[in-house]
């Protein structure tokens, strides 16, 4: 089962990740025109590491609903529509 806790902490990887890369820019410690600094560089390539591992980590959590789906059929009941007999959608009866 996909943990509602697991999926908040695979997001928060993600938008960590997302912040790190962006924070060097948003804080303006790196300056407009400007070779990048060390600091700089270490925080894009760690933010990207953790935003590619979160972005990872999202698809695993579908995955594993996906899975929860196909193993339990009646919890996947609700979300199909009903059969009607006609592929269209058409209802065939008279």
């Amino acid at each position: 089962m996909v943990s509602r806790i697991g999926t908040a902490g695979v997001a928060l990887v993600f938008a960590a990740g997302l912040w790190l890369v962006a924070a060097p820019f948003a804080l303006a410690y790196q300056r407009a025109g400007a070779g990048w600094t060390g600091a700089t560089r270490t925080d894009v390539i760690a933010g990207g590491l953790l935003a590619v591992a979160g972005f990872a980590g999202i698809f695993a959590v579908i995955a594993g609903w996906v899975s929860e789906l196909y193993a339990n059929p009646r919890s996947a009941a609700p979300l199909a529509a009903p059969c009607t007999g006609r592929a269209d959608g058409r209802n065939t009866r008279s």
